[in-house]
């Protein structure tokens, strides 16, 4: 009894073994089936456009046109290079497909441009001239915020000199070589640590430059203040001797004292100039080509602002 059923088990086993054999030997020999009948389209593509007068030539187009977008088991390169055409080429010739899907802005009916096209891949989907109003209005407003940008970083902040070149002699105190910090670096880019101590510098020699008494009155404007005060209050609290040695012939005030008024004369100066600096630049407003011009004529600080205050 035992054995009849073991045979019986073992005759289904040999019989679905023998079916999945002559399933894969048809599987095989319809990929050969298909891939001859590719080789043999390709090969009459070649032939046609062999015997065309140019690449527009209808019957070629239309071949090709029909062979891209409905048949997509043939490679494109494959299509193109019977063609003697490279695959932007044939794009170009062939043109595009409609996708039967409208745009979510203006419901014009998209278009496939290639078999790769996917509509609304970052986003709901949109044809090219609304993608182009999205895009200009898009650097339109990057331009505004720059305009402000640079509009808030140039205000002037009004303090003594002896204020500025306090500020500026703790920076340039501490070179960025002694804090282990490469031009360029991450730490360098995260922190603005050669950025501050050139600015620094840059303040210190219009200071000099001036050849004004520490009681006089000198402007930076905002962008240049914010980046040195910001920049001196890190290097006022690595070494509190060292800060008190170097600020002895300038001041008697605290450097923590003397930061925080600064900081504040900065931080009254950018709120009047934030509240300003949208009627001089609404969201209206349309960036002209000189002020575009304007805003890449040099490597201006107030790019420092931007970053800080996005």
């Amino acid at each position: 009894m035992i054995d009849d059923f073991q045979q019986g088990d073992l005759a289904q086993v040999e019989s679905a073994v023998r079916n999945f054999t002559d399933a894969e030997v048809a599987v095989a020999e319809a990929q050969r089936r298909l891939e001859f009948a590719k080789q043999g389209v390709i090969e009459q593509v070649a032939h046609l456009s062999g015997n065309a007068v140019a690449v527009h030539d209808p019957a070629l187009v239309g071949v090709l046109r029909h062979l891209y977008w409905q048949q997509r088991g043939i490679s494109s390169k494959a299509l193109a290079d019977a063609a003697g055409l490279t695959i932007n080429e044939m794009l170009a010739v062939i043109g595009p497909s409609p996708s039967g899907i409208p745009c979510s802005v203006c419901s014009t009916p998209l278009l496939r441009t290639s078999r790769s096209w996917t509509p609304g891949r970052y986003g709901p989907p949109v044809c090219p001239e609304c993608e182009a109003q999205k895009r200009e209005a898009s650097s339109r407003q990057r331009r505004v915020k720059e305009l402000r940008a640079r509009f808030i970083g140039s205000a002037p902040v009004d303090a003594s000199v002896g204020d500025w070149r306090a500020a500026a002699t703790l920076v340039l105190a501490f070179p960025p070589l002694s804090q282990k910090v490469e031009p360029g670096s991450e730490a360098d880019h995260k922190e603005g640590v050669w950025l501050g101590w050139e600015n620094a510098r840059k303040i210190r020699d219009q200071l000099v430059g001036a050849a004004l008494s520490d009681d006089d009155q000198f402007q930076v404007p905002a962008a240049h203040a914010q980046l040195l005060i910001d920049t001196a209050f890190r290097m006022a609290g690595w070494d509190t001797a060292r800060t008190r040695d170097l600020l002895d012939p300038i001041t008697t005030e605290s450097a923590h004292g003397l930061l925080t008024r600064l900081n504040v004369t900065l931080k009254a100066v950018v709120d009047a100039a934030t509240q300003r600096v949208r009627s001089v630049y609404p969201d209206t407003y349309e960036p002209g080509e000189d002020d575009i011009q304007s805003l890449w004529g040099e490597r201006p600080t107030w790019w420092a602002y931007l970053r800080h205050n996005p």
